[in-house]
């Protein structure tokens, strides 16, 4: 039986860290301004794509539609999004952030950076530099072993 030290494994790694870095970046926009860090992923997603439907923002931000489906109610509750019908099929409605969303956007930045200082403390630029440079280039090979051109399309815009 081959021996695997999946504790130092880089995917076991990198896995734990995203979910510490979800954890605590949701306590931040809990304590701070009252959102969770589902609802800043429905914000973020809209800027970059407004108008998406339920189904296409469920996609993009990595849940399942019926998941998204009580966060948009409550979202749209609180004045953060809204739907509309689309003008080409009436049966179909897309989310749009609004105007109190702009006023939040600011406030879900210094959450992330005050999360990003927090986990970068003690760590110098260059290691930054390094660690980012390492982290694309394994996110690149497993998207083309993947074959997602929609991965593949973001890496290209970042």
């Amino acid at each position: 039986m081959k021996k695997f030290d999946y504790e130092n494994s880089i995917g076991f790694l990198v896995y734990s860290a995203s979910k510490i870095f979800q954890k605590a970046f949701d306590l931040e926009l809990r304590n701070k301004i009252g959102i969770t860090i589902t609802q800043s992923k429905v914000i973020f997603a809209l800027y970059l794509h407004s108008g998406l439907t339920q189904r296409e923002l469920a996609d993009k931000i990595g849940v399942e539609s019926p998941t998204l489906v009580p966060v948009i109610d409550k979202m749209e509750e609180e004045g953060y999004v809204q739907r509309k019908f689309d003008p080409q099929d009436r049966r179909i409605k897309r989310v749009y952030t609004t105007s109190k969303t702009d006023l939040l956007w600011d406030s879900i930045m210094e959450c992330a950076i005050q999360i990003r200082k927090v986990s970068t403390k003690e760590v110098s630029d260059q290691e930054m530099k390094s660690t980012l440079e390492v982290v694309k280039k394994i996110t690149k090979n497993l998207t083309t072993y993947l074959g997602d051109p929609e991965e593949v399309d973001l890496q290209k815009t970042k």
